[in-house]
């Protein structure tokens, strides 16, 4: 009888450990699979095509017309840019619609306030705008001096189209003036190194 107990008590101690056992490699295993899926495995490629070496070439030379066409982008954005200073200029001049200008140029509503705007140390002064049109002019030609006959050509055009230059207020007659000023020490020194308002 006690061999008997002795069996049960073997098989059933036998038995737990066995569903012990596989509990831990049960959990064991989600483990490694919740692991797995969250982590990057490294899979060594069989592809063995080996790529071409690329070596710089420089760019292209630009054809005629493709220079050309960038000379008319810039001449264009040149007398763009001069209309649309020498009208702010006007308005302001001319003092239309103050609520207008106060939103669109962000100076004051008053009579005043537009008469500051204009003056010589004013943000749409002759100073300021000539200063604009004169960055914008380098800009475009990259300081290259050999563009200034193109660049001066485009802002006369630009003032032309507003109206005569007789006919504007005098802040925009002293505009272009300082303009053209610059645009000549521009292209005798070439560069604005050292300008003063003379």
């Amino acid at each position: 009888m006690q061999i008997n107990h002795l069996r049960t008590t073997m098989y059933n101690n036998t038995m737990y450990e066995k569903k012990a056992t596989q509990q831990k490699q049960d959990v064991s295993a989600s483990h490694n699979q919740s692991i797995s899926k969250n982590q990057d495995v490294f899979e060594k490629s069989n592809d063995t095509t080996v790529e071409e070496s690329i070596t710089y070439a420089p760019p292209k030379k630009l054809t005629e017309e493709q220079v050309n066409e960038l000379k008319n982008q810039m001449k264009q954005s040149m007398i763009d840019l001069a209309k649309q200073m020498l009208n702010q200029q006007v308005s302001i001049a001319n003092r239309q619609d103050f609520e207008e200008l106060a939103k669109k140029l962000g100076i004051g509503t008053t009579p005043e306030a537009a008469a500051e705007a204009i003056s010589e140390t004013g943000q749409w002064g002759v100073d300021a705008v000539s200063t604009r049109l004169i960055d914008m002019a380098m800009s475009l030609s990259g300081g290259d001096v050999e563009k200034v006959g193109i660049l001066r050509e485009a802002i006369q055009k630009g003032f032309a189209e507003v109206g005569g230059l007789d006919s504007l207020p005098q802040v925009c007659q002293d505009t272009y003036h300082e303009t053209m000023k610059r645009l000549d020490y521009w292209e005798e020194h070439g560069s604005m190194d050292g300008y003063n308002k003379q």
